[in-house]
């Protein structure tokens, strides 16, 4: 028997088939087959490896790192020519346009849908090494607007006003998040800067420029709204065995979840993978669902139905879909998740075949 079980086990592993056992010449006898399925390891990293502006920081006074959006946008503001003139006692402000600023925000990977930055800084860092400040009193932000807008038509704007950037050269934008999570396409800063020139009438004063650069540094720290949801890439999968040599089978959900996050998780099965595809016509078949827990592993099993077995007939496609849910306190409010560089969800899909068999088409085995 052990000879048998062994002559089966290496059919599957090898890839070959189990069509030469006919149902009509089959006896009585079933034994049970351990059957790699999927495994899949699912990376914050991974999905976000296409990003240029993506870093990895040092997570505040821990061991662990984090991963981190900085992007920079240089900008001139260029100085009109001016002659320092005065009306009666008081000299002439210059009115200093700032026109049509374009900030470089980075667009969030589809993945991120649904999950709101809660821990974004944005600043303007002002650069006065091509101004000549000892011919100016004070440079006044009269007002500085950000104006950011999406595909969807939603616009959220903030605004930087009464600073001067001769004593405080960063200016800091307050609730950035409003801006950010409304996933901009653009973000357009417009506004008007005052200098007030020193009382050296008759001074001429020309070629100057205030150098602006925005700042964003988001780490990902998210808010995770009931409309986020994660996937992987389909994985093909081989089952070459007949159904109709199937009495039951069993499938085991390993999953070490080292993220911060838990939700619906959902195996999904097509013969096609274009089936995945959000407009779809044909919609996937659901093999498996379960509840993911946050910083957890756990051991999941299920028995399948017979109208199940067909599912593996042929060559089939694989895919895990999560619906997100973020981790909560104690009376059930929404914390923050923090997603840590060496942070993944770890799926192993294997299943228990109970199949039957003809010994007499086993040759000499016995």
């Amino acid at each position: 028997m052990k000879r048998i079980l062994l002559f089966l086990a290496l059919i599957i592993f090898i890839g070959c088939s189990l069509d030469t056992f006919k149902s009509e010449n089959l006896a009585s006898w079933s034994i049970n087959l351990d059957i790699p399925l999927f495994k899949t390891d699912y990376t914050v990293g991974e999905m976000l490896k296409d990003y240029d502006e993506l870093e990895i920081e040092r997570y505040q006074n821990t061991s662990d790192s984090i991963y981190v959006f900085n992007v920079s946008t240089p900008y001139d503001v260029e100085v009109p020519d001016y002659t320092i003139t005065k009306v009666g006692n008081s000299v002439v402000p210059i009115p200093v346009p700032v026109a049509d600023y374009e900030l470089e925000i980075p667009t969030l990977p589809d993945e991120l849908d649904g999950i709101n930055l809660v821990d974004v800084d944005l600043t303007l860092e002002v650069d006065l090494s091509q101004f000549n400040v000892d011919l100016a009193d004070s440079v006044i932000v009269n007002t500085i607007l950000l104006t950011a807008t999406n595909d969807d038509g939603d616009v959220e704007t903030a605004t930087i006003t009464n600073q001067d950037i001769l004593i405080n050269g960063v200016l800091i934008v307050e609730d950035p998040e409003e801006l950010i999570n409304i996933r901009p396409t653009g973000v357009l800063i417009t506004g008007l800067l005052t200098v007030y020139p020193s009382d050296q009438e008759g001074q001429q004063v020309f070629g100057q420029t205030i150098i602006l650069t925005s700042k964003l540094h988001a780490p990902l720290i998210l808010e995770i709204t009931e409309t986020a949801t994660f996937s992987t890439p389909p994985e093909k999968v081989n089952l070459d065995i007949d159904n109709e040599l199937i009495e039951s089978i069993k499938i085991f959900a390993e999953i070490d979840n080292q993220m911060e996050i838990g939700g619906k998780l959902q195996v999904l099965v097509s013969p096609d993978t274009m089936n995945f595809e959000q407009n779809s016509p044909i919609i996937p078949d659901t093999l498996l669902t379960f509840q993911l827990r946050p910083k957890q592993s756990q051991v999941e099993t299920i028995e399948l139905g017979q109208d199940k077995f067909d599912l593996f007939a042929d060559s089939t496609y694989m895919k895990i879909f999560i619906n997100v849910i973020g981790a909560k306190d104690a009376n059930g409010n929404t914390l923050p998740s923090r997603f840590f560089t060496n942070d993944s969800i770890k799926v192993l899909l294997y299943s228990s075949a109970e199949v039957l068999i003809d010994p007499q088409n086993m040759g000499d085995e016995e």
